[in-house]
């Protein structure tokens, strides 16, 4: 439907858009105006930046919106994040987001650096913004050059958890890539809650398939409440395929006694 409503816009603007306009379901009409826009603002992004945004439907306007976004910025980003920043608040972010993740496709180093420029003044309002934005420039960059993004996603502030998430990206994309490295970088990370989110993400993945490995990691955590119930994730499904390899583990976790009663109990496993 995008596709087509696309290389329809190429030909005949006018006519793809009423197409699209007239379509009864809402994800269709997104999908067809999202490509008459895309095409739109191959040749004037403010005009396709502006119709999108004029869009009656919220579901719809925003949708629309990321396309216009990723288009301009692709295109100038410098223009598309002046754009972007007369949108109300929720449209605001999303438009960023869209902006941010076109420019780290093409450049993370540019995406990079426009997200210092749009997060210099922090304010606690806008951390959890700044969270998501970190986290969209993290998991695109952390695809293509894991070691780049977990430098760069290592040196954000902690202030509303940003720091946190970008490194939990980083760690979930690194893992499918090269599970060593990424678990020897997550080893030199600090011990605090950024590196307790990185091996939480070791922990998620390995826990079907090593469940002792998983148990390792979830043991390492430095918070108690968080290393407690990982090591009870881990425990729950590790006890009904190898009771003995779970009770042994359990035996040496670093838990109170209350926590490793708890979880013996609701694993049936003896308390060691």
């Amino acid at each position: 439907m995008h596709a087509l409503a696309q290389r329809w816009a190429e030909r005949d603007r006018t006519a793809a858009m009423a197409w699209g306009a007239a379509q009864t379901s809402p994800a269709n009409r997104e999908r067809a105006l999202g490509g008459v826009v895309s095409s739109w603002a191959e040749s004037d992004p403010q005009a396709a930046a502006k119709f999108a945004a004029s869009i009656e439907s919220p579901y719809e306007r925003q949708r629309v919106l990321d396309v216009a976004a990723r288009r301009w910025a692709a295109q100038d980003a410098a223009a598309a994040v002046a754009w972007a920043q007369g949108l109300p608040d929720e449209e605001r972010l999303r438009a960023n987001r869209s902006i941010l993740h076109e420019l780290a496709e093409l450049d993370p180093q540019h995406a990079a650096a426009v997200y210092g420029e749009l997060t210099a003044t922090a304010t606690a309002e806008a951390r959890q913004d700044h969270r998501r934005m970190a986290e969209e420039i993290a998991s695109v960059w952390s695809s293509s050059s894991p070691r780049e993004a977990a430098a760069w996603a290592a040196g954000l502030p902690e202030a509303g958890e940003v720091r946190r998430s970008a490194v939990r990206n980083v760690a979930e994309h690194w893992l499918r890539i090269d599970s060593m490295e990424a678990g020897q970088w997550i080893l030199q990370l600090p011990e605090g809650a950024t590196r307790d989110a990185a091996a939480e993400r070791v922990v998620r993945t390995t826990v079907r398939s090593d469940p002792a490995v998983a148990f390792e990691w979830a043991n390492s955590l430095s918070d108690a409440g968080h290393r407690s119930g990982l090591i009870r994730d881990v425990v729950r499904g590790w006890s009904a395929v190898d009771a003995a390899s779970a009770r042994a583990a359990l035996a040496k976790a670093n838990l109170s006694p209350q926590q490793l009663r708890e979880i013996s109990v609701q694993n049936s496993l003896a308390p060691p």
